[in-house]
């Protein structure tokens, strides 16, 4: 089942909504991203090969009420495509926050692109993380999200007060059917940093 896209986005802050789409999930994406002629942008920075453009996470502004955001959730939901998120600040400044996070170091030293805006690894990861470490990666976002691995379940992340605010939404449910859970705080690091 494919959620309508205005009951996905009515579980979010009301301020402008992005996707983060991972090229690497569908090579369509780019082209999809394009042709929508939504405001879009690849987060890989400089003049690329057309492969590695395919394969790269893009930045799409979800304009409430556009056909390409019915659209999204028809191709992308429950596919991985790529995780929401909220801010305020300007799309450079959320470009340039985002870039920071592409890299992760493994414990033998290794580089390896972390692949953050894939759902099944943010859903891991962000509940492993410290308030401070929340504080950097969520930055200027206000709010993340992420497809359930079950079909109708949204996860929805904000910073709280003593960690991590996570809400798990049955989109199949009533809008008030939900579970909130807050303040993880486990230290256990998954592996979630993987090779293009």
């Amino acid at each position: 089942m494919t959620p309508p896209a205005d009951r996905v986005l009515s579980e979010l802050p009301g301020e402008p909504v992005y996707s983060i789409l991972d090229g690497a999930r569908d090579p369509r994406i780019r082209n999809w991203v394009r042709d929508t002629r939504a405001p879009a942008w690849c987060l890989f920075r400089g003049d690329l090969p057309p492969e590695l453009e395919d394969a790269a996470p893009w930045l799409l502004r979800l304009v409430p009420g556009q056909p390409y955001v019915e659209q999204f959730f028809a191709r992308g939901w429950q596919q991985a495509w790529g995780i929401l998120l909220t801010c305020r600040a300007p799309s450079r400044d959320l470009r340039r926050h985002l870039r920071h996070f592409f890299l992760a170091r493994t414990e033998d030293g290794r580089r390896l692109l972390f692949r953050y805006y894939d759902p099944r690894v943010l859903r891991i990861y962000l509940p492993t993380c410290t308030p401070a470490e929340l504080e950097q990666f969520f930055g200027p976002i206000s709010a993340m999200a992420a497809e359930g691995a079950e079909p109708g379940l949204l996860h929805v992340f904000r910073r709280g007060a003593t960690g991590l605010d996570h809400r798990r939404v049955d989109l199949e449910a009533p809008k008030a059917d939900e579970r909130r859970m807050t303040g993880s705080s486990s230290r256990t690091r998954p592996n979630d940093a993987v090779a293009p």
